[in-house]
């Protein structure tokens, strides 16, 4: 089905569900890059990262156990925009890219009505992966020009986008950057949250911002003193993030959208050494697969609700379709209303992590030649299911881990010699999942080191250097 047809046969279903254009609600999705669920204040962390954020979940409802489909920002965020999971819309580690299907959030929201923007601090949403296909109006503040009255980027850029709204309904995405490395906080958080003593603060911190994936995979023991300060500033990043997302929450109510439905979620998490993993590569682990997601507007005033059933990214796209009154293309798309009854029936939850080109395409070709036991590893496929308590992670050499979800939200036993027929069964839902999609693609070429192309083609300079900056191009 081609992109027109899908909106068509979406707006066909769909308008008529909430009466007029204007009553249909606004739309608000905000993407906390890079953090991880249990670092946020409401979802149990014992320092206090996120205040305006917990005020959010006071007035609506958190979803305990949200997961990514993927842990990395293309198909994360392609997942959100299509309601699809990795295996479907195709943007992946392997090709990072949006094609010109299937149909987006912003294209359907646009046909019944809506004006859609989109604001975003990270280079890979926006045009060089095709994720800013749908939107009216998009704006990158990755490069932003100096702000000399301390006001957020991005609520400076959503300001000037609202006064184009012009009596409409709006749906907004921002993309927040601040927890994504390197993380080099501002004060006063980063005194707040860096266990150092003063006259130390400086060297150890350039130290740890120093630390970088090849060294860590190569010599982790060397890397371990690192990796504390690492933590701490991360956290202070997010305290740093949950502040400009106060400055947006109050600036969307000056506007006139304080009845909006707002969406805070991640693309995904971030690991300091947990499972042997450092930053968010090679690996579907709970400390990168799961995310806060937190729904507050109309409804849900003062509810403070938590919901525990495994839910996923995709059904945040069926969720503000529902509330758009546009309906879900149909077909394949495995998302549900989050909203439309207070508990779900369990379903199975996947994530997907495909070969890792990006990745492995970062590394010093040299570092990769003299260590290959250490990288040969990674150049493989994992998925993860999750059900029933239950989640298994499996790779396409044929592992498997199977873990108590649970009873055991770290991760740090692995029971799939224990409990072989509920590995078994969940594998069996994996291998269905694959054979829905027809079937498993074949792995891409292994180049050899110092023949790995970037899979993001060709890119400006401006935009190649803040890649660099954040860790995704060599």
């Amino acid at each position: 089905m081609t992109v027109a047809m899908t909106i068509a046969v979406a707006v066909d279903l769909g308008v008529g569900c909430t009466g007029e254009m204007s009553k249909r609600p606004d739309l608000v999705l905000i993407v906390l890059d890079t953090v991880r669920a249990d670092r946020v204040s409401c979802y149990g962390y014992d320092r206090p990262t996120t205040p305006r954020i917990d005020a959010l979940c006071a007035r609506g409802v958190r979803f305990a156990n949200a997961s990514s489909t993927s842990a990395w920002t293309v198909p994360a965020h392609a997942s959100l925009f299509t309601g699809l999971y990795p295996i479907h819309h195709r943007a992946t580690q392997e090709s990072p890219r949006l094609g010109p299907d299937p149909a987006t959030l912003p294209e359907i929201l646009a046909a019944v009505g809506y004006a859609t923007f989109g604001v975003s601090a990270n280079p890979l949403v926006g045009p060089v992966t095709g994720l800013d296909r749908g939107f009216e109006r998009f704006v990158t503040t990755w490069a932003p020009a100096a702000s000399p009255d301390g006001v957020h980027p991005n609520v400076t850029a959503v300001r000037e986008l609202l006064a184009d709204r012009a009596e409409r309904p709006v749906f907004l995405f921002v993309n927040f950057m601040e927890a994504h490395s390197p993380n080099r906080p501002p004060e006063p958080e980063r005194s707040r949250f860096l266990s150092l003593e003063p006259l130390e603060r400086a060297a150890r911190m350039e130290s740890a911002l120093a630390l970088t994936p090849g060294r860590y995979y190569v010599d982790p023991q060397a890397a371990a003193a690192d990796l504390p300060v690492l933590s701490d500033l991360y956290d202070g990043e997010i305290a740093t993030l949950d502040r400009a997302v106060g400055e947006l929450l109050d600036a969307l109510a000056a506007e006139g959208l304080g009845d909006a439905l707002v969406v805070v979620t991640a693309d995904h998490g971030e690991s300091f050494g947990e499972h042997g993993r450092f930053r968010h590569a090679f690996e579907l682990y709970a400390t990168t697969v799961r995310v806060p997601l937190i729904l507050a507007g109309p409804g849900l005033e003062d509810a403070g609700w938590v919901r525990e059933e495994p839910v996923s990214l995709v059904d945040v796209f069926a969720t503000l379709l529902a509330r758009a009154g546009a309906a879900s293309p149909g077909g394949e798309y495995p998302g549900r209303d989050l909203l439309a009854a207070s508990g779900l029936e369990e379903r199975p939850v996947f994530a997907e992590y495909y070969y890792p080109l990006q990745a492995l395409s970062n590394l010093p070709p040299e570092l990769v030649s003299a260590h290959p036991e250490v990288f040969a590893p990674f150049a493989r496929r994992l998925r993860s299911v999750e059900r029933g308590g239950l989640r298994l992670i499996a790779s396409t050499p044929g592992g498997v881990e199977l873990f108590d979800a649970r009873g055991d939200p770290g991760e740090l036993r692995d029971l799939a010699g224990d409990r072989a027929a509920d590995a078994e069964q969940l594998g069996a839902l994996l291998d269905a999942f694959v054979e829905r999609a027809g079937g498993r693609p074949p792995h891409p070429s292994q180049p050899g080191a110092g023949e790995r192309p970037s899979p993001l083609g060709d890119l400006d300079p401006d935009t190649a250097e803040q890649l660099r900056e954040l860790g995704y191009l060599r």
